[in-house]
């Protein structure tokens, strides 16, 4: 995908996204394309699974998913009984070093000793959890408002522990009350749709027999590189945003300071 190209003010470039959660253009100190909001699709539940529940392979201990079949694995965790309907695991939780490490972007090159490993082991277990609530608890996109105000905070704090700085020492509470809020809302509206790759790698790490379950319409190969891309996809635009701000308020610090020598 093409990169946009950052102005003379902006360290990074990163994209613009209205209040619905879309991606329209640049920042504002760049030229900006015409927004166009469209409205968003609806995810689709399937009838009959609870928003915390996924299905898979549906099968009794010997692993046969009707009587008499000859399975490739004779042997299994049965979920015939719950008619193959479990608990949806938490995939930014499954990786949580890797979904951790992405911080390091956010205060790359912002200066003053700014260190993404400054952040407490307590911090850093709330972060994944809040992130992975998106989808365990089926957030509405429709109705993320509160969400969104603890992901906000949630930043202030991972901020104020790995520069010493919250976003009122940066000069930032106008700019993350918008700019960030509405990429966080794009993540918001990316989780909640439950896309056919999401879906897929929800029930494949969800299933206790996803070794065994070759055939299945959501098997993968190699769930763990799976894993890492959707989580990196699905938190570049606000990990992004959050650098950006960040970096453009350092410049402007170091801007000013110079000029006041």
């Amino acid at each position: 995908s093409k990169r946009h190209r950052a102005c003379r003010c902006c360290l990074c470039p990163v994209p613009r996204i209205d209040s619905f959660g879309s991606v329209v253009g640049l920042p504002s100190c760049g030229p900006a394309k015409p927004s166009s909001a469209m409205p968003s699709m609806h995810p689709r539940y399937e009838e009959g699974v609870p928003k915390d529940r996924c299905r898979v392979r549906c099968c009794n201990e010997e692993g046969q998913e009707y009587p008499g079949q000859r399975a490739p694995f004779p042997f299994a965790t049965p979920t015939a009984k719950a008619k193959g309907l479990v608990k949806r695991k938490p995939v930014f939780g499954c990786d949580k070093e890797f979904t951790y490490s992405l911080l390091e972007s956010v205060f790359q090159d912002v200066g003053g000793g700014a260190d993404y490993e400054r952040l407490s082991e307590r911090t850093q277990r709330l972060w994944i959890r809040t992130l992975d609530r998106c989808d365990l608890e089926a957030i509405d996109f429709r109705d993320c408002d509160e969400y969104i105000s603890e992901l906000l905070s949630l930043c202030d704090s991972i901020t104020r522990e790995c520069t010493g700085w919250g976003f009122a020492e940066w000069g930032l509470v106008e700019d993350v009350s918008i700019e960030l809020a509405n990429a966080w809302r794009h993540f918001v509206r990316l989780v909640w749709m439950r896309d056919l790759e999401w879906e897929d790698l929800v029930r494949c790490i969800s299933d206790p027999n996803s070794d065994l379950s070759v055939d299945a319409e959501y098997y993968l190969s190699e769930p763990a590189a799976v894993v890492k891309h959707t989580v990196a996809s699905k938190l570049l635009v606000p990990l992004q945003v959050w650098g950006f701000l960040l970096r453009a308020s350092a410049e402007t610090q170091a801007t000013a300071k110079k000029s006041y020598i």
